[in-house]
């Protein structure tokens, strides 16, 4: 079981390349909207596949273990795998809550996902965390904080959602120390855990 800080250790090496993956793939997708003379609106799935497209090669072409993946979940809610030192991330889009942040996913009927919500293995025959990052962009721009979490259970129902804690990753923390990062406490943690 993973604390916030363990996991921002381990994972630092990968936070310049995430957040520039993802800058290079709103970048693209914002490209390709407007050489085709498309509005993002009328079809965001578009857009949002075209930026994790572009992400994936980036984070591939950097030497992470990274890979599309939608587990038969409606196109919203696909993403990227990352695999790095044990743990395996979800990068997905965040989807605002009525405040403007970042809502938490749930995995919804997907088998798949509510296995990697409680922490089955993503990967058969190894050990895993699963951690789910999420992301938000304002108009194509990336924002500069991402939600790191661990999530723990979850179905269709947002009263089901588990998770253990929650955290910012900011931009900056790329030209921290790893172990610098070790002490740090999420922004939120459960009070009790489940079962």
């Amino acid at each position: 079981m993973a604390s916030y800080g363990r996991a921002l250790s381990a994972l630092h090496p990968t936070f310049a390349t995430v957040f520039r993956s993802l800058e290079e793939g709103l970048e693209e997708a914002q490209r390709y909207h407007t050489e085709m003379h498309y509005r993002r609106t009328d079809d965001p799935h578009l857009f949002l596949h075209l930026a994790r497209r572009r992400a994936c090669s980036v984070l591939e072409e950097a030497g992470l273990a990274a890979r599309l993946v939608d587990d038969g979940a409606a196109l919203s809610m696909s993403g990227i795998l990352i695999h790095h030192q044990g743990f395996v991330v979800r990068v997905l889009h965040a989807q605002r809550d009525n405040t403007g942040h970042a809502e938490e996913p749930v995995p919804g009927s997907s088998k798949p996902r509510q296995d990697f919500w409680r922490q089955a293995s993503a990967i058969p025959g190894l050990e895993t965390d699963n951690l789910l990052l999420q992301w938000l962009d304002r108009e194509g721009v990336l924002e500069d904080s991402m939600i790191l979490s661990r999530p723990l259970a979850g179905d269709n129902l947002r009263v089901n959602l588990a998770m253990e804690w929650r955290g910012k990753i900011h931009r900056d923390m790329a030209t921290l120390r790893a172990e610098d990062l070790l002490d740090l406490e999420p922004d939120w943690r459960a009070e009790r855990l489940v079962a």
